[in-house]
């Protein structure tokens, strides 16, 4: 009687213990914090888009504010484009220029910031999450993007299959006031360049 006395005590023990553990695990999800899309950040980006290898630093700045300074390929560095309410615009060096928004590789910039900032604004219930992975699918002129973050709201990666494009990205961070590049505007026409693959 005495042993089975035990064994009755010793299940209930076990039992109780996996109530408290899952009551614990459960208040460790809930008390998560929730991933941070609106804050600044800059990041950095491995582009593929169709034969253009490319890499880039990435900064959001704001909604509709984007800046995206190339450091690959060679024919591309040291090239930034600036993505904002007036539409595309490029510096390289000193160079100021506007940018022909119909070549599918100056597409990349709006494919990028309207995907991320869709996955900014989705609500939970249309984020799907697995393993600690945020995926959301969007649409870039009727045109299925899919993007990731993970629970803290770094990007992980971003494709567009049309165009394509797939994006990996890395090394995300808080922007600093000094990683935005200056947005002189001067008057004058600018020349227009049109972007190709090398």
């Amino acid at each position: 009687m005495k042993k089975l006395s035990k064994r009755f005590a010793k299940i209930i023990a076990v039992v109780c213990c996996g109530c408290l553990l899952s009551g614990c695990s459960e208040n460790i999800s809930f008390m998560q914090p929730k991933p941070d899309f609106s804050a600044g950040y800059t990041v950095n980006a491995e582009i593929n888009c169709g034969k253009l290898e490319a890499a880039a630093d990435i900064s959001y700045i704001s909604e509709k504010d984007w800046v995206f300074a190339f450091t690959e390929p060679k024919a591309l560095a040291g090239m930034t484009l600036r993505l904002n309410k007036d539409g595309l615009s490029g510096t390289l060096g000193a160079l100021k220029f506007s940018v022909d928004e119909n070549s599918e590789y100056t597409l990349m910039p709006e494919i990028i910031s309207e995907a991320v900032e869709a996955l900014q604004k989705a609500p939970a219930d249309k984020r799907a999450v697995s393993d600690g992975i945020i995926t959301v699918e969007t649409e870039f002129d009727g045109r299925p993007v899919i993007v990731t973050a993970d629970a803290s709201g770094k990007l992980i990666s971003l494709k567009c299959p049309h165009y394509s494009l797939s994006v990996n990205f890395s090394n995300q961070n808080k922007i600093i006031a000094s990683d935005i590049p200056e947005d002189a505007e001067e008057e004058g026409e600018k020349p227009v360049v049109t972007i190709t693959p090398v």
